[in-house]
Order: structure tokens, then sequence, then C-alpha cells
């Protein structure tokens, strides 16, 4: 018997497990999911065609993006923005969403700047982050569970990148966030964040920076990467009172925030548009790095359709 891939369709054996192609569950039930890795085509120095995501040009030699500049990104009861910023020649940034019968999921990236191919480790982590979470939801597997697995296999995807030289680790942060009828699990390492925004009430923020005590930039204590060490993501369950949405940023945009009551401003804004309202307020603020966020409304609203 022949299976197809529930999430890029490309047919696999019977005895195999795994898509050949991008890792996924074969056995899994099907999920909707979109991503701002940057496809394949056109090169965006020469104009050249044929160029894969993440490639080097034939035509020029200059390598494209892993990631689009911008993406706008949106399925029922969540959404996400990604932009390069005012300051950065590339977008280093990455998120993934998607929504299964069950509930939904993200998981937003910062890649290192100051490592290798830090755009490739930031989209690797998120779309292999953000399919693990969808196939353990599908599945019903416990959200503790589902989250320290996802982010196992998007470490061991990021890894993968230094193979070539691993004394250059190209590297980057990671946070996930599942809202299920049951609550939200988030789990993180860096200095990416999850805000609970409550409809009523003080938002606040869920996660705790793996960096040393500074300002905005400091050095991280833990990251994801070939060089990173033995490392297990953190893990926090929160079984919100009330109606909100949680909120999952880079830095790009928390550098902004003097506190988490500066997303106070947002509740009962439709995920797209709130995505939207916090990238300007970061680029409105200067834009120094590249920014993603995502939204996801809380309680779950079952999907329906998609659109990018």
């Amino acid at each position: 018997m022949v299976l197809t891939c529930p999430n890029c369709a490309v047919t696999g054996a019977d005895a195999d497990l795994y898509c050949e192609e991008c890792g996924g569950d074969l056995r899994a039930p099907s999920s909707q999911w979109l991503s701002s890795a940057a496809p394949g085509g056109r090169c965006g120095h020469c104009g050249a065609v044929g160029v894969r995501a993440g490639a080097y040009c034939a035509e020029c030699g200059r390598r494209r993006g892993a990631g689009l500049d911008r993406a706008e990104l949106e399925l029922p009861g969540l959404a996400a923005v990604t932009d390069r910023g005012h300051r950065k020649h590339h977008n280093e940034d990455a998120v993934a969403i998607g929504a299964v019968a069950d509930g939904v999921a993200a998981v937003v990236c910062d890649g290192v700047s100051t490592t290798p191919r830090a755009d490739a480790a930031a989209t690797a982590a998120a779309d292999t982050g953000l399919r693990e979470l969808l196939s353990a939801l599908a599945l019903g597997s416990e959200a503790r569970a589902a989250a320290a697995e996802a982010f196992r296999r998007a470490f061991a995807a990021v890894a993968r990148l230094a193979e070539v030289d691993p004394r250059n680790a190209p590297s980057c942060t990671y946070v996930s966030g599942t809202v299920t009828d049951s609550g939200i699990t988030i789990g993180w390492v860096g200095d990416s964040r999850a805000y609970w925004v409550p409809a009523a009430g003080e938002p606040r923020c869920l996660t705790v920076d793996d960096a040393l005590p500074a300002a905005v930039g400091a050095p991280l204590v833990r990251w994801v990467g070939a060089d990173a060490g033995s490392i297990e993501v953190q893990v926090a369950v929160v079984e919100p009172p009330a109606d909100g949405c949680l909120v999952l940023c880079s830095d790009g945009l928390s550098r902004y925030l003097p506190s988490a009551a500066a997303l106070a401003g947002f509740t009962g804004v439709p995920p797209r548009e709130a995505a939207r309202r916090l990238t300007r307020l970061a680029l409105d603020a200067g834009g120094a790095d590249n920014i993603a966020v995502a939204v996801l409304s809380s309680p779950v609203t079952h999907p329906r359709g998609a659109s990018l």
C-alpha cells in the first residue's frame, strides 16, 4: 500500500513511518500548516530562475534567503507575520502555524545573526517543530510530551545543518505554543517569548529569557544548534480562566515592549490584524531587528480553511 504524507503530499511505502521529503508522520491524520519559508524560484539579486531557497545562485553566486523578507500567514483562530525590519539585509526570523481538528499550534524562531546560515536554522526549526506538534496533536499525545518531542526533532534538524563544518554551527532560538480545548502549552529555548493576553485583565509573559541579565541583545546561555550541548526545552502548561490570546514573538518585537502590559490594547482584535499591528509597532519604534509574531486565539477556533 502507498501512503501519502499529510503534510507535503509526497507518497511513501507502507513500511515507512516518516516522510523522506519533510520528515512528517505518514500515519498522522491530516493537518493544515503554513510557513514563512521561501519557495524556490527566482534569485532576488540577479533574477536567475530555478534557485532553491537557501541555495546559491549559479549565475551570481549569492545565496537566496531561506525565509521570505515578509510573510503574512492565517488559519482560522491564528495568524502570524514576519518582517525583515528596517536595518537588516535578510530576514533571519521564521514562523510556522498550523491546525488540526483538536487544536492549533505555532512556532517562532530567531536566527542567531552571529552564526552562519542563521536563516536556514530558524526555518528548519520552525517548520520541523510545527510539523511534529501537529502530528502529536492529531494523534492525541500528551501536551508536555508533544512539546518536548517537537523540540527534539527541531533541534536535530538544525544540528544537521552543521554537518559540513561543525565549528560553524547555524543557530537560532525557539518558542512553540499550542492551544487546545484543554489549555495552552508553550516550550522555549533562547529569548523568543510567549505572552498570555486575556480579554480582561493584565497580560503576562509566560517565558523566562535564556540570556545573561543585561539590556536588549544580551548573550544567550541556551540556544538551538549543534554547538549548544545537550539541552531540553522548557515547557509550561497554562489553563486560562477566561478568553484571550497567546502571543509568540522574537526579540524584534519584545525589545519594544516596556512590559507585558503593553499588549493590553490588542485584546479582542482578530489574530491577523493583531499580528499586523504588533509588527507595525516594532517597525514604527525603529525596526532594528527582524520581527516575527504569531497570535493564537483561546479558546481554540476549530479549523475549516486556510489562506496565505
